[in-house]
């Protein structure tokens, strides 16, 4: 027995199939598959952009309250 997998999309809380729907209808399914990916991909790199911004933050932080150490002249 072979398992069928539809390829559906949600619109306004209701279900259509892709198949059914016209070339130009399956292109812009398509796009935004495509655009909602690479959406994703950009929130997982700001994830660590901020989470760099953080760590950088803490360890300049650091250096501020290092006592400050006078030159001898």
């Amino acid at each position: 027995m072979t398992e069928e997998t539809t390829n559906t999309v949600s619109f306004k809380d209701k279900e259509y199939d892709v198949a059914d729907l016209s070339e130009r209808g399956q292109a812009l399914v398509s796009f935004i598959r495509s655009v909602r990916q690479e959406a994703a991909g950009f929130q997982a790199r700001l994830s660590v952009l901020q989470a760099a911004e953080i760590t950088f933050s803490k360890e300049l932080e650091d250096i501020f309250n290092e006592p400050v150490q006078e030159e001898l002249a």
